[in-house]
Formats: structure tokens, sequence, C-alpha cells
């Protein structure tokens, strides 16, 4: 029940922000580097999710989505002030951050459900 109400509360506060559309899961341990293949994500002073097939989810300072697909695919945060993305998890748990100015760094999307950018 505390899982279900958790994942819930995390749904609630990104949803009040929305900017995307829905589904989700979570981040893995093994991220690489690749500017080729993330290359046509690059939104200034904001930080920018690319699904495997070239959708793109962009978040400014203060804004959450759900993140709306799954699989392989891009982050890149030029979030500006140092601002910093949490990904969580179903459950609400924070998995990964994408530190200020980092990217375009390799994710597996099926294992985030939610993102939030801080400035």
């Amino acid at each position: 029940m505390r899982k279900t109400r958790t994942a819930l509360t995390v749904l609630a506060l990104s949803a009040a922000a929305l900017t995307g559309t829905t589904t989700g899961a979570a981040a893995t341990d093994s991220f690489s580097t690749s500017r080729a293949a993330a290359a046509p994500c690059t939104v200034p002073d904001a930080f920018c999710a690319t699904s495997g097939s070239g959708d793109q989810l962009v978040l400014h300072c203060g804004e959450s989505a759900l993140v709306p697909w799954s699989g392989v695919g891009y982050w890149d945060n030029r979030l500006p002030g140092g601002g910093i993305v949490k990904m969580f998890d179903y459950y609400g748990s924070v998995n990964h951050v994408a530190p200020a100015d980092s990217g375009p760094t390799e994710i597996n999307w099926s294992l985030v459900w939610a993102l939030r950018a801080y400035c």
C-alpha cells in the first residue's frame, strides 16, 4: 500500500507540471555518452530527453513530466544556473540525477517513471 501511495504521489506531483505524455519506468547504472546519437536534442537552457525513435521531451526549471516511452534513448542537461534533473522510478525513489551541464548521455527509459527539473 505504501509503495502504491508513494507512486501516486510522484505521479500527482509530476502531472501538476506535465510537459509531455505518460508512461514510464527508471534509469540504469550503465550510462554512456554519444554526441552523434543525441544530436537532435539541442534545446538551449533546458533538459531534453530523447526516445530511441527521436521523440523529444523538454523540461525547463521547475517543470516535471512523466516519461512517455521505454527503451534506450538519451538525455542532455543544459538547464541554467547549475540546474539538475532528478529521475524517479515507479515507487517515487530517485534512481538517477542528471548533473548540471552534462550529456548527451544514453539511458534506458524503461526504468524511469518521472523527471523533475531543479534550478
